[in-house]
């Protein structure tokens, strides 16, 4: 939606798994100049913050960035250098973030409990992807609606890090964990011969192969160790590719 409740048609031209980012193409003139792109890594902490969003009557806020760390997703999804703001705001979805001077940062994802981070006191707050991770692959999107980096194993499997080990906690119908007897409330103990007990290393460790490789799980059920191999696949094989411009 744009100013005074404008809405214009678009379609979607580019979805990168591995960043998060979406490009939507207007099929109407927005009659609006494009917002420059900031350096997310030279955000400090010390300087107020921006966060706009197109949704609900608050469209401006002020928020502090109050860490900036890897993130790692239940979804199969990790990202370097995720900024991490506070206050929160409910409607985190898709808004920007933006510097003192009015340049673009990053684009809200999550709302999340601990902001600062593992072992630290908790606080409630956003992570926004920076957009930092865009500029290399905005050529990439344009062009093939997604990036290289996209195309990497996937095992359709959500999981959960608690008390240092790594749980799974539902699997994607038909996906390939699935097919490979890998059940909710397994442990994975261990991937190709890597031990793991994180979700970064797990994905990190998954996505060093090619997809269509055979990943052997180690994992725990009941209290007994075992060994399942999955037939990893890539993810857009199941889901609707967008082409590009």
């Amino acid at each position: 939606m744009l100013e005074g409740g404008r809405e214009l048609p678009a379609r979607v031209v580019a979805y990168d798994q591995a960043t998060g980012f979406g490009l939507l193409q207007a099929l109407a003139p927005l009659d609006a100049e494009p917002v420059p792109l900031g350096d997310a890594g030279t955000a400090s902490t010390e300087e107020p913050l921006l966060i706009a969003s197109g949704i609900g009557r608050r469209l401006l806020s002020i928020a502090q960035l109050v860490s900036r760390r890897g993130y790692s997703g239940y979804w199969e999804y990790h990202i370097e250098g995720a900024l991490f703001t506070a206050p929160p705001r409910p409607d985190h979805s898709g808004a920007g973030l933006f510097d003192a001077d009015g340049r673009l940062l990053g684009i809200g994802s999550l709302i999340v409990a601990n902001a600062l981070g593992q072992d630290q006191p908790a606080l409630e707050g956003n992570m926004f992807v920076p957009v930092d991770l865009l500029k290399p692959i905005l050529g990439e999107l344009r062009a093939n609606g997604a990036s290289a980096a996209s195309r990497r194993p996937w095992l359709g499997v959500n999981c959960v890090e608690y008390e240092g080990r790594l749980w799974v906690l539902r699997l994607t119908p038909e996906g390939p964990a699935e097919a490979s007897g890998l059940r909710p409330g397994d442990q994975i103990a261990s991937i190709d011969g890597v031990a793991v007990s994180d979700l970064s290393t797990f994905y990190r460790t998954l996505w060093r192969k090619a997809p269509g490789h055979d990943a052997v799980l180690g994992i725990v059920r009941a209290g007994a160790p075992q060994k399942l191999t999955v037939h990893t696949r890539e993810r857009s094989e199941i889901l609707r590719r967008p082409r590009g411009v």
